[in-house]
């Protein structure tokens, strides 16, 4: 089984911080150099400069980005701008935002401490590949602050709803504690849950399930190897130290306030690379729409297929068609990865991209990909198009459907992994709701 414990979480002190989301920040994983300058703007207590700290001129391995976030935190707690809650508790929190089709959602979740376990437990099933370069940065960030600054997002599967039965009463009987409003559109509530016989309920109903890594696999594996180093250095741990476990933030599978969206793809850096060239080569495989009206127009096609057909847009830079790839014949991908890859992931439209399209017909393979040599990734379809057709050297574009849900829980429960950035799941979760201590002096709760 696994283990879902309260925690004495820290967090920002409204005295020193009357306007909550001035120091409120989405994950690190998506803030470019102009939204970590603004968020450096907003507040001087952002928590952008512990997170997802600027790198100085001079910077060297005993002042950086990371021994300044370590500082920080600690400068933070002695003059009360951020405090260490009395009480063991379970956060619960409610997201209010626009689902995929605009439509009002809310997504209902607990922010609890979840003790860290191998991949051959079978209690946490991720389904993505995860890179070097975020593991390494995430992980010297750990040693610095001795701290969980943001939470895994994690799926746990509960058709009945009986976890969220009880809790839900808790937002009828008292106010929230902080709500912040972000700058895609979504409000988050928080409430904290300190009665002991709900919390041991909530720790009971999410312990009995193995968990999906929805998003956050860099910083599971992380925490994993923190966890590694820690018990190394420490040869008498006992397992009950704070470092065993990792903030994590849980979801109902079941729910409809789960959203998914696509992470687009920007191809540049290829030799030789001419347009005609290889839509012969996919014509082979695809048939080939051209769509010449607004890009909704493609989108709303590409929603039609969702689930029935594989398909894939393209842009092209100098090009005001947009083109539509819709796989022949499924046969092929069974043909091409058969040995390579278990079935459950040859049926992923970014399988298709990523093996049939970018590795046999572009010549990108998957080290590469993994190195993003050739490859960059873009959120918004809007957005990749700008990209496309007005920044230099890129090459191709590629629009995706969002991967269904079910498909997630099919590749996780599996064992397998996607391609990197293959899901979205939106909207993000807040970073700087609740900090998760792991300093040595800290005990963790006990039910």
């Amino acid at each position: 089984m696994a283990e879902v414990l309260p925690f004495r979480g820290i967090r920002f002190n409204p005295r020193h911080v009357p306007d909550l989301n001035d120091v409120m920040t989405p994950p690190y994983d998506v803030i470019g150099p102009e939204m970590q300058e603004q968020l450096y703007r907003r507040s001087p207590y952002n928590i952008v400069r512990l997170d997802y700290g600027k790198i100085l001129p001079g910077d060297d391995e005993v002042e950086n980005r990371y021994t300044r976030a370590g500082r920080l935190l600690h400068q933070w707690l002695a003059i009360g701008v951020l405090t260490q809650e009395r009480e063991c508790s379970i956060y619960y929190t409610e997201q209010d935002y626009a689902g995929e089709f605009r439509e009002p959602t809310t997504r209902k979740g607990f922010l609890a401490a979840v003790r860290l376990e191998d991949p051959e437990s079978g209690l946490y099933l991720p389904h993505e590949r995860t890179l070097a370069g975020p593991k390494a940065d995430r992980l010297r960030l750990m040693q610095a602050c001795r701290a969980n600054l943001s939470p895994i997002f994690g799926l746990y599967d509960d058709p009945t709803f009986r976890v969220l039965r009880d809790v839900e009463i808790v937002p009828l009987t008292s106010g929230p504690l902080l709500t912040v409003r972000m700058e895609d559109g979504s409000v988050t509530r928080l409430w904290r849950i300190s009665d002991p016989g709900l919390m041991r309920a909530v720790s009971a109903g999410l312990s009995a399930n193995s968990f999906v890594i929805a998003d956050g696999h860099h910083r599971y594996e992380t925490a994993l190897t923190y966890r590694d180093l820690r018990r190394a250095e420490s040869p008498g741990f006992t397992g009950r130290e704070p470092w065993n476990y990792v903030l994590m933030y849980l979801t109902n599978l079941s729910a409809p306030g789960l959203t998914v969206f696509p992470t687009h793809r920007a191809v540049f850096g290829l030799e030789g690379f001419r347009l005609g060239e290889f839509l012969e080569r996919a014509g082979r495989y695809f048939q080939v729409e051209e769509h010449s009206g607004p890009l909704d127009g493609l989108m709303g096609r590409m929603k039609e297929l969702r689930g029935r057909a594989h398909a894939l847009g393209l842009v092209a830079p100098g090009d005001d068609r947009l083109r539509l790839l819709v796989l022949r014949d499924e046969a092929v991908m069974k043909e091409l990865l058969e040995g390579r890859m278990a079935s459950v992931l040859r049926t992923l439209d970014v399988t298709v991209l990523h093996s049939l399209v970018l590795e046999h017909l572009l010549g990108v393979d998957q080290r590469a990909q993994e190195e993003q040599r050739n490859l960059s990734y873009i959120k918004g379809h809007d957005e990749l198009v700008r990209v496309v057709r007005e920044e230099p050297g890129i090459q191709l574009g590629f629009l995706l459907n969002p991967t269904r849900v079910e498909e997630v829980k099919a590749v996780a429960q599996a064992g397998e992994r996607m391609p990197q950035k293959s899901t979205f799941f939106f909207p993000k979760q807040v970073t700087g709701l609740v900090i998760n201590p792991l300093f040595d002096e800290t005990e963790i709760c006990r039910l």
